[in-house]
């Protein structure tokens, strides 16, 4: 399950100057800025009734500073009926809730992390 975000030309913008950081700058930033989207990615997943963890991964830094934030292959099949719904329940779409609530807050975390590591 992937939840793509259309920036238009500022998205292009910001991975071209992502990309000219060096790397293990943006890989720090990246991973920081995944770890707090798959906090609050997390906490806004329903708790399953059974007790069961539904635990959100972060994946690797691309060279252009993306980052995957979602639930391994064991949680994801638990994930993703509850977000996009069966024949007999509707959809919640937490994930792209969170997506979308969180954008502006994870962007901050990333280029604050990328000041820092860059010293400005």
């Amino acid at each position: 399950m992937e939840v793509t975000v259309d920036w238009g030309d500022l998205e292009k913008n910001i991975a071209k100057c992502i990309a000219d950081v060096e790397g293990p700058v943006r890989r720090k930033a990246g991973k920081t800025a995944g770890q707090n989207l798959g906090e609050k990615l997390e906490a806004n997943t329903p708790v399953d009734s059974h007790g069961l963890e539904i635990a959100t991964t972060v994946g690797a830094v691309d060279e252009n500073g993306e980052v995957l934030v979602g639930y391994g292959s064991e949680a994801y099949f638990r994930a993703h009926f509850p977000n996009m719904g069966t024949e007999y329940q509707a959809g919640q779409h937490f994930v792209e809730k969170t997506a979308e609530t969180e954008l502006e807050s994870v962007m901050q975390d990333y280029m604050s992390e990328l000041k820092r590591g860059l010293g400005l």
